[in-house]
């Protein structure tokens, strides 16, 4: 079949494939995908967690036998077992809201607060949601149940402050699992109170823990978007006494997994370090093993002061930063900030894990108080946010962005990939596919002149050693024997025609040149939030983020040894990395087929090693992000048109050739008078003398040997 008519085939195969979708979504409309509950939303089948209410069975075993109201501490020291301390809270259990993750309300998210803990439940976000179809908003993290040692759920929360320690009195509180009182809600803000006594009555402190959420309407796109929680601790002294307090803040729990095939959750750790900003982090299956890698203090003597810490997954992060901090140049304030897990006694879960903030002492005198505060960032990792947001800049939030980038996809090339692709998508219709294929057109028209001297050169390269073959051949029959000689009779004869054997190797330069492209563009759709659920079009690929899956299998399956290379198994129909296959094959087609200047026997043709590398594509590419995809396809038939193109311009050259024929061979022979040839060609002389005499040195002693 003609290779035009094979492209219009495809074509048309395409077209009918896209009415077919149209028609297929209208009157057949996909099932809903079943969805777990909001306590195991983040990837892992765990029990759901039980509303928090009276009479509920999962509360801590410590607290299970008292009243709401009191709860005594765990004691650390035996002088302390004597005299165990009571937290007194209030009665309301009932969850608050603060916020609205309704469309087109004031506030960027909707929190659950508990009065238990004083903690948060869970958070949704307002402009993001859970599935393409953008019915259900986006959970960040959720409540989390794990078995106890005598079998019952025990519900975590977070932002939970475990405990407060006295440590001149060595005494410390339990603060997690008691209901704290209300002392104010609204829609912006509520406030918990903590009253903490001894047995005998005396009242130690009291701690008020304060949530705040400030309104920020929804703003237009790639515009900067303020996700900021405000939390506070404050500790008041009314022992009559000093009390040194030692504070320990937690931050999420049950962080939502974004990607379903791998596990994209990392705890990461910034701080100053002698002015100079650096952040460690490291996946949730590897932080228990790595965790003192991660862990940062504020140390004078090392000039460490410790920025923020977060919990983030592909596309979301949840940031926490010591109010106050946006500078290197600040008082210490925290002995550690740490990955840990939830039960600090049990570090076999992989889904447990969270970090914590511990203070340093901090001395409070009679009847006065102390805040510890944290500014929390829970939305998505947005890089316009990042950079316009001064406090934002100033703490280098980026950073949650460029953990993930590797070393195949340069950060200042994601950038860039980042950049053109906002930049394109100004352009109307306002679509990150249509966005993806100018982005392509840019690459090639950048590449056109190296592919276009790269493909001259080597269809020269072909054309001349064609035309030299004889003279090789009879090369190779004078030097059978003698392979030095062989190889420099060769390359004499190529430095009289002029010619560069080494011209068709370039040829391999624009697609080399690509590689690091397609690494950026992949982590640039991996690390844009805009590209979660961007559509190129509402029927067929409506998440340029992930695969087209045109249709979901019920089970997926793996295949051995590929399913490595895929990434993952086999859950869906994609129909992208089938079309990526083809028009690889079709560019295979429309290559020049290249000749060695001494074929071998069994010489693999680079053809079938295209067609079997497109094969190998297509399952490599399998699971890829469907706008990597589009941009291989559509570099792929950008290029046969380029090809079409380049040949035109050879034949044009064909038709020149006796001309430049001529004028080469006066290059030659100018080259051939010049003082540098002259000099080249001695010490090729010379070389060969040399060889020539060690040769005969090694016969004459060998024979010398043999007489012996």
């Amino acid at each position: 079949m003609d290779s035009r008519r094979t492209i219009y085939a495809l074509i048309a195969s395409v077209a009918v494939f896209y009415l077919y979708m149209m028609v297929v979504s209208r009157l057949m409309p996909p099932p809903k995908p079943t969805t777990q509950p909001a306590a195991t939303q983040s990837g892992t089948s765990r029990p759901a967690a039980a509303e928090p209410g009276p009479g509920s069975a999962q509360t801590h075993p410590a607290s299970a036998s008292q009243p709401a109201a009191a709860i005594e501490s765990q004691p650390t020291t035996e002088a302390a077992a004597q005299q165990q301390l009571i937290v007194e809270g209030g009665q309301d259990r009932a969850a608050i809201t603060l916020g609205n993750a309704e469309k087109g309300n004031a506030f960027p998210m909707a929190l659950q607060i508990m009065p238990r803990g004083a903690t948060v439940a869970s958070a949704e976000l307002r402009d993001h949601y859970l599935t393409v179809e953008r019915k259900q908003p986006y959970v960040v993290f959720s409540p989390m149940s794990l078995p106890d040692e005598a079998g019952r759920l025990e519900t975590f929360y977070s932002f939970a402050t475990p405990r407060i320690r006295f440590e001149n009195r060595k005494l410390e509180a339990d603060l997690e699992h008691v209901d704290w009182a209300v002392v104010e809600r609204s829609k912006q803000q509520v406030v918990f109170s903590a009253t903490i006594k001894t047995p005998a009555g005396e009242t130690l402190a009291r701690v008020l823990k304060t949530y705040r959420l400030a309104p920020q309407p929804a703003m237009p796109h790639n515009k900067a978007q303020t996700c900021d929680l405000g939390l506070t601790l404050t500790i008041e002294n009314l022992s009559g006494k000093e009390l040194d307090v030692i504070l320990t803040q937690q931050g999420p729990v049950d962080f939502r997994k974004e990607d379903p095939r791998r596990e994209d959750r990392r705890v990461i750790v910034a701080r100053w370090q002698k002015g100079q900003f650096k952040s460690k982090g490291e996946y949730r299956t590897e932080v228990i093993k790595n965790a003192a890698k991660i862990a940062a203090k504020d140390d004078d003597a090392e000039q460490e002061r410790i920025a923020w810490a977060a919990e983030t997954n592909k596309y979301f992060a949840c940031i926490m930063a010591p109010a106050g901090r946006n500078q290197p140049q600040c008082p210490p304030l925290f002995a550690s900030v740490e990955p840990s897990a939830l039960r600090e006694k049990d570090t076999g879960h992989q889904e447990d894990l969270t970090f914590r903030f511990i203070t340093v002492p901090m001395a409070i005198k009679a009847d006065q108080s102390r805040e510890v505060g944290f500014d929390c960032y829970i939305g998505p990792k947005s890089k316009a946010a990042f950079d316009a947001v001064k406090i934002y800049q100033q703490r280098n939030y980026y950073n949650v962005i460029s953990e993930s980038f590797y070393i195949c996809a340069p950060g200042a090339l994601v950038a860039l990939m980042m950049y053109l692709l906002d930049l394109f998508y100004k352009i109307p219709p306002h679509n990150y596919g249509i966005a993806i294929i100018i982005l392509v057109l840019l690459v090639r028209l950048l590449l056109h002149p190296l592919t276009k001297k790269s493909q001259v050169n080597m269809m020269k390269v072909q054309q001349q050693q064609a035309g030299l073959k004889p003279k090789l051949d009879a090369i190779k029959q004078k030097y059978a024997n003698d392979k030095v000689k062989l190889n420099q009779a060769t390359m004499d004869l190529y430095r009289e025609e002029g010619i560069n054997p080494a011209g068709s190797i370039l040829s391999c330069l624009p697609m080399l040149l690509q590689l690091p492209i397609w690494g950026a563009l992949w982590t640039a759709l991996a690390s844009m939030i805009e590209m979660r659920h961007a559509a190129f079009d509402p029927w067929w690929i409506r998440d340029l983020a992930g695969p087209d899956a045109v249709y979901v299998l019920s089970r997926p399956f793996d295949i051995p040894l590929i399913g490595y290379l895929m990434g993952g198994p086999i859950d869906s129909i994609n129909v992208l990395p089938i079309l990526l296959a083809i028009s690889q094959m079709l560019q295979a087609m429309f290559m020049p087929k290249t000749q060695t200047p001494q074929p071998t026997e069994g010489a693999p043709d680079q053809r079938k090693m295209m067609m079997f590398m497109s094969f190998l594509f297509m399952f490599m590419l399998w699971n890829a992000p469907s706008g990597l995809n589009l941009y291989i396809m559509a570099s792929n038939f950008f290029g046969i048109a380029e090809q079409q193109r380049i040949r035109k311009h050879i034949k044009e050259l064909e038709a020149r050739r006796p001309e430049m024929e001529a004028q080469r061979r006066e290059k030659a022979q100018q080259r051939k008078q010049s003082w540098l040839y002259r000099k080249w060609h001695d010490l090729a002389r010379e070389a060969d003398d040399a060889r020539k005499i060690k040769s005969d040195r090694d016969k004459s002693k060998s024979s010398h040997d043999k007489k012996r």
